[in-house]
């Protein structure tokens, strides 16, 4: 019995880690410049991994995925506005690229017509004492030509 209790509350403390998220994502579209705009607000003493850092090291950094689709095309590299910081991170052995408080990312498309564009960001957050795993959130930004 003791035992089935301890695995219960075990389930739902991972459950409840797993569905703490800790950064807030907005996404728009500028068509002035065609480009996507995603911010992300990271809560206080949170941080999450850029992909400067080596991936050798173990902490997953951010991603961005696009869909396939006839109705846009992306042109060239996300650009990351904002610069993240170099820190030593002596749990995972090396140099880290960080992100705290707000990332804001642009990606520039060639809108063949008005669509909806339906991204993923994948990444882990972590603070001094835990890391989340790799969390998927899904944003959809609508486009005018």
């Amino acid at each position: 019995m003791t035992r089935g209790f301890l695995l219960f509350f075990l389930s739902i403390f991972i459950l409840k880690l797993n569905a703490q998220n800790h950064v807030t994502w907005q996404g728009s579209w500028n068509k002035s410049s065609n480009e996507l705009v995603i911010i992300g607000t990271i809560e206080p003493s949170w941080h999450l991994y850029s992909p400067k850092t080596d991936p050798k090291l173990g902490p997953i950094p951010l991603s961005v995925t696009f869909p396939k689709s006839k109705d846009f095309k992306c042109k060239g590299d996300l650009l990351f506005l904002t610069e993240p910081a170099a820190h030593q991170d002596e749990n995972f052995g090396g140099m880290v690229y960080i992100w705290e408080n707000k990332i804001e990312i642009h990606q520039a498309i060639k809108v063949k017509r008005e669509s909806a564009i339906n991204l993923t960001l994948n990444y882990m957050i972590c603070n001094d004492n835990v890391c989340i795993p790799p969390n998927n959130v899904y944003l959809q930004i609508n486009t005018t030509k």
